[in-house]
């Protein structure tokens, strides 16, 4: 079952292993936002990391000729 306190839905088997606080949510809990993840801070400075490094590759320069 899920959770968080007062849903029994069921768990969703491959989606709905929080990564960051280790528990089982349902397929509506399944999201960090959305159970309130305590790791919330973590995951949001993690996710900006790895968007912040993918821009930073992708970047274009144009060269002056």
């Amino acid at each position: 079952r899920c959770h968080l306190e007062g849903c029994n839905s069921r768990v969703v088997k491959i989606v709905g292993h929080c990564r960051y606080c280790q528990f089982s949510f349902c397929s509506t809990h399944r999201l960090p936002e959305t159970h309130n993840c305590s790791n919330l801070d973590f995951c949001k400075q993690t996710s900006f990391e790895k968007n912040s490094s993918k821009l930073l590759r992708e970047k274009c320069v144009k060269l002056k000729v």
